[in-house]
């Protein structure tokens, strides 16, 4: 079983605008263009944080605003055969875009959702159908702006949510019952067994194929559910990751050296152009999925606890008390 965890780096060789583009016009539109010239020093969720903080309104209502302005700047864009090629060998594909672009590349506007249970900000089960294809946008969509996560809040609460789900319990609205992830507790065939899954499950138990995504740090949900699948005691899947580098070999990062600590297969591609070098990575996603047709065997993680070595003490010999003879009593008659 294998599943796709894709990134704006297919939009961006799609001609997309370029995020330092986007943040800039979001700076103008809410009167802080002295923020324009620290985007390249400050991540986007603290960006967004201080852009909503800056506003005379309550926060929230700030952070509301924000979101639907910066919605509205993800202008919808063409699907390219990049896209396609990508995505084709999935039946799942998780994605950190907003946009649609994934669904429309398979069947045009006839997408919809199929959340398998309510939510309203978070996105643990926020499902799109598109056709037989389920793209899940585990950063919320631009048709729920309340959902898009940007700010370093809703990244903490994503995590918190995520790892609640992961190693306890949570209540979900319409759902009488508190919702754990069938994974945590070995249940692989979950969509044969359950109505209400996320695509955290298939994170932790399919192959994952990472492509067109910088792994910001920021993104502290997706970090926690690699070293969480890292740590398991018990791993079915393997993870790459497809590093894209133009006219030339890609160089090591912090980012590719700390998913290497973690057992994640680094995928050199290179090519003349972006757009070539994603049709590259599709071969590569293809010819990985043939070299590991089913899950990997529960037992044979790489990460199982191994027992120490016995040590054998050298026990000393114990000394016997020393036993006084009892005094004699004398008897007075």
């Amino acid at each position: 079983m294998h599943s796709l965890l894709l990134g704006n780096g297919v939009n961006r060789a799609a001609s997309q605008k370029e995020w330092v583009q986007i943040l800039q016009e979001l700076a103008l539109e809410f009167r802080a263009e002295d923020l324009v010239h620290q985007l390249d020093a400050k991540p986007l969720s603290m960006f967004i944080e201080e852009l909503c903080a800056r506003q005379s309104i309550r926060f929230n209502q700030a952070e509301h605003m924000v979101k639907v302005a910066f919605a509205r700047l993800l202008k919808q864009i063409e699907p390219i055969e990049a896209h396609r090629r990508i995505c084709e060998p999935f039946k799942v594909i998780m994605t950190t875009n907003y946009d649609f672009t994934i669904e429309e590349a398979f069947v045009g506007p006839l997408h919809s959702p199929a959340f398998t249970a309510h939510e309203s900000r978070y996105s643990l089960f926020r499902r799109h159908q598109a056709g037989n294809r389920q793209i899940w946008h585990v950063h919320g969509d631009v048709a729920r702006p309340s959902s898009m996560v940007l700010g370093y809040d809703h990244y903490a609460g994503s995590l918190q949510k995520i790892r609640n789900y992961v190693t306890g319990t949570i209540d979900v609205k319409k759902v009488p019952y508190r919702l754990s992830s069938p994974v945590k507790n070995g249940i692989l065939d979950f969509t044969a067994h359950r109505s209400v899954y996320s695509w955290v499950d298939f994170f932790l138990r399919d192959h994952i194929h990472i492509a067109g995504l910088g792994m910001d740090f920021t993104e502290i949900d997706l970090w926690w559910l690699l070293l969480h699948k890292r740590r398991r005691a018990n791993q079915t899947g393997r993870v790459f990751y497809y590093q894209i580098a133009v006219g030339g070999a890609p160089t090591e990062t912090a980012v590719t050296s700390l998913l290497r600590s973690l057992g994640v297969e680094i995928v050199a591609i290179t090519g003349k152009s972006y757009v070539d070098c994603y049709m590259r990575a599709a071969d590569a996603i293809e010819q990985r999925i043939a070299d590991y047709p089913s899950l990997l065997p529960a037992s044979s993680s790489c990460c199982e606890v191994q027992e120490l070595p016995t040590i054998e003490i050298e026990r000393q010999p114990t000394q016997s008390k020393l036993r006084l003879p009892k005094p004699r009593t004398h008897s007075t008659t």
